[in-house]
């Protein structure tokens, strides 16, 4: 008799946690942002200057702000020392970006900075 009280008590906890109002909705404007194979960015400093090659002598293309979230395009050692990240306005050093696995998790670093 206790064995089937404790059953049907569990049962009615498990129901009763059971909200229909708790779901996830993920946000498919961008289908790459759990992709497992690209990477985002988070611009680290106030202000960076995207360069048009892997240098930093090389010419100064755009600018871009702390907190912007960038789709890793791809990535380059210069030197066999310097990591330098290409993306689609040209290249950062790794000094300037924060990289992270998926676009949430970038978005979720990049509020953070705000």
């Amino acid at each position: 008799m206790k064995k089937i009280v404790l059953l049907a008590s569990l049962f009615l906890l498990c129901l009763g946690g059971c909200n229909k109002n708790n779901e996830i909705v993920l946000d498919s404007s961008e289908p790459l942002a759990l992709a497992p194979d690209v990477e985002w960015a988070v611009v680290i400093d106030p202000y960076a200057a995207y360069r048009e090659e892997t240098s930093w002598s090389s010419t100064v293309i755009n600018h871009c702000r702390k907190g912007e979230i960038l789709k890793v395009e791809g990535k380059d050692f210069v030197n066999g020392k310097e990591l330098w990240y290409n993306f689609a306005c040209g290249w950062l050093p790794s000094s300037s970006v924060a990289i992270y696995s998926n676009k949430l998790k970038a978005q979720t670093a990049s509020n953070q900075l705000k």
